[in-house]
């Protein structure tokens, strides 16, 4: 194997341990917190809000990855396949359980990139920071919990509010309770009735065998969809209330494009959820919701330019 090609090998396994597409998703979600802090903010502080983010999503859907390494091991001698289009299947799914990336290369990615986000988390506010700390810790405690509880999944919907948040700090030193208190609920809602349930449905069959507990595998799959549904719903008021509250910063465009972009995002998986409460659905889900943070970051921005 050639030296570029070993190269482009090694970015591969690296962009799926990190679930490349699913961080860089993620990066809308401290950017609406950022833009609910200021409609105008500074060039170069959001290049480093951005690099930062970046780099922290990328380290923790790595360390998830790594962190599971067992599990993963044990589920790939199953050899099971996800039915249909994956999001998080780019660069390939636990490339460190399929023996395609060292555990001490994906260890040193992980520090490295999480090095770089906490480094660019000083440098905009501490409390970023300490948000940054609060939400590693609480990956380490959601994998650590992966055979013991179902109920994991609320540290999951905590630690992605945290990190968007964590936008908020990044350009203000104030608190509003609104603002946040709506940002927090919309995230938790988002991720835990978007991207964990879904994910967690899609994947019974293969952690059924491993002693996984989630919410499908527990109360099973009709109860799990209906929660999901229930959440997406919360998501879908909760990002319509944001943009009610930023209305002097985004106007009607704002809250327009964010009720649109809820309705494919939101609202239609969560109804086919409720019709068809399997693993295809909800793989279909889950790739949907994971835009919706996206959309809404796009309606903020529009409504700004209009305004």
């Amino acid at each position: 194997m050639t030296l570029p090609v070993a190269v482009a090998v090694q970015a591969r396994a690296l962009y799926g341990f990190s679930r490349g597409n699913q961080a860089l998703l993620s990066i809308a979600q401290p950017l609406v917190g950022a833009l609910l802090a200021t409609d105008r903010p500074a060039p170069g502080r959001l290049a480093v809000a951005v690099l930062a983010t970046a780099a922290a999503f990328l380290a923790v859907f790595a360390a998830n990855d790594l962190f599971d390494a067992r599990l993963d091991r044990r589920s790939a001698a199953m050899t099971q396949t996800r039915r249909g289009p994956d999001i998080d299947g780019a660069g390939g799914r636990h490339p460190l359980a399929q023996g395609r990336l060292r555990f001490a290369a994906g260890l040193a990615w992980v520090l490295l990139l999480g090095t770089v986000s906490l480094a660019g988390a000083v440098a905009l506010n501490p409390v970023c920071a300490a948000l940054f700390v609060c939400a590693a810790l609480l990956e380490a405690a959601y994998c650590r919990l992966a055979t013991v509880t179902a109920y994991k999944c609320l540290l999951s919907g905590v630690m992605v509010a945290i990190g968007a948040c964590a936008g908020w700090f990044a350009f203000s030193d104030t608190v509003d309770p609104l603002r946040l208190g709506l940002l927090a609920l919309w995230m938790a809602a988002w991720e835990i009735g978007g991207r964990n349930i879904p994910n967690d449905l899609a994947d019974m069959a293969e952690d059924t065998p491993l002693g996984i507990k989630t919410v499908p595998i527990v109360h099973g799959p009709r109860a799990a969809a209906r929660l999901a549904a229930a959440l997406l719903l919360v998501a879908a008021a909760a990002a319509c209330a944001l943009a009610v509250a930023a209305w002097p910063s985004y106007g009607a465009v704002g809250l327009a494009v964010t009720a649109l972009t809820a309705i494919p995002t939101a609202l239609a998986p969560a109804a086919r959820l409720l019709r068809h409460p399997d693993g295809a659905t909800a793989l279909a889900a889950f790739n949907r919701a994971s835009f919706h943070p996206v959309g809404v970051l796009v309606a903020f921005t529009a409504g700004a330019a209009v305004v």
